[in-house]
């Protein structure tokens, strides 16, 4: 697959990427918006599924003790046989039924964590494991094995989210896809030495950006002689914004891609979020009167240009390229040179 075709490809991952995070806070919307009806026949169903256990409890009790009496009656006249067949089919009774109950406790606790979540107000971590995974559905099905009555919550809920099978369908479907181009795209650079070598290492860069990062950026570092260059290419060189009139000169899907690589660095405890805060505090402290966007901005600006300094020194270095010293940065209250080496956090995957 050409580098082109690998750049429509995640431009397309960020596309459905972003429609699948717009569908899922929608699902999330609608379970704030409904939440009492939620949790209503959520605790039907702990309600009903108490009861039930406490009716299998009940009939087991009656059985053993119908059965004590039958033994009884057996021992005076019947056959040894008959005594050992009547016992065993006593024992039965009492594991099916307990086989039963303990199933019953194991879904009602899980119900119970569903409730607790929605009491917690954490709206994302209910959709993503009882109405995404399907959980409470599996739950449904299990109550429909082992019992010839499921409670009316169970069903109450399943006929609640009904309401919204569309967007779960939708959800899902878009997360199967991206899953999908994931795996194509990470297959494409897995062997590349630039990835095997250096992306692999460092914190915050998954297979996605090595990808995109091979895909834009090494042919233009071999022509570049100077790090200026590729920053000018990426749309991080000063003077390098968007104007009414005027041809943008660098490229602004690079400019993007850069823009998400930057916040994955702070996103992650790693040292491109050490340099972030860095640069942040001393922003802060020079410039009292910007804005706390334009600070974010301009450190997290400040940090991808070093890290793609890195990558142009790297892959012209393996490519035996001539490349110029970097200049020492201030960090952390002491000037020090910010050399590929410093990214290189982790094992490789």
């Amino acid at each position: 697959m050409k580098e082109f075709e690998i750049r429509r490809l995640i431009e397309n991952y960020y596309d459905i990427q972003k429609i699948r995070v717009e569908t899922f806070n929608r699902i999330v919307n609608w379970v704030k918006e409904n939440k009492d009806r939620i949790e209503e026949t959520l605790s039907q169903y702990i309600l009903e599924n108490q009861d039930k256990n406490a009716s299998y409890k009940r009939l087991e009790t009656q059985s053993i003790n119908a059965s004590q009496r039958e033994t009884g009656i057996q021992m005076n006249g019947a056959s040894h046989f008959n005594y050992e067949s009547q016992e065993d089919i006593a024992s039965h009774t009492e594991n099916e039924t307990h086989r039963v109950i303990a199933s019953q406790l194991s879904i009602e606790i899980q119900i119970k964590n569903a409730v607790k979540l929605l009491k917690n107000k954490k709206y994302s971590e209910f959709v993503k494991k009882f109405i995404l995974s399907q959980e409470i559905i599996e739950i449904q099905e299990k109550n429909v094995s082992h019992s010839k009555h499921v409670p009316h919550g169970c069903f109450a809920f399943s006929n609640l989210l009904k309401e919204i099978e569309n967007l779960i369908w939708f959800h899902n479907k878009l997360y199967e896809t991206e899953k999908g181009l994931y795996s194509r795209i990470d297959e494409w650079s897995k062997d590349h030495p630039l990835r095997k070598e250096f992306l692999n290492y460092v914190k915050g860069i998954g297979p996605i950006f090595s990808s995109g990062i091979i895909a834009w950026f090494c042919n233009p570092i071999l022509k570049a002689k100077y790090v200026s260059q590729i920053w000018s290419y990426c749309g991080l060189a000063p003077g390098k914004e968007r104007k009414k009139g005027k041809k943008l000169s660098y490229n602004p899907k690079v400019k993007t891609f850069c823009w998400k690589i930057g916040q994955s660095f702070i996103k992650f405890k790693c040292f491109g979020r050490k340099l972030y805060l860095s640069f942040k505090k001393e922003c802060e402290q020079k410039h009292p009167d910007w804005s706390k966007l334009h600070i974010h901005n301009w450190a997290r600006r400040k940090v991808v240009k070093l890290f793609i300094a890195a990558v142009w020194e790297v892959w012209r270095k393996m490519n035996n390229l001539p490349v110029t010293k970097p200049y020492p940065i201030e960090v952390l209250g002491h000037k020090d040179i910010i050399t590929p080496e410093k990214w290189i956090e982790k094992q490789a995957s």
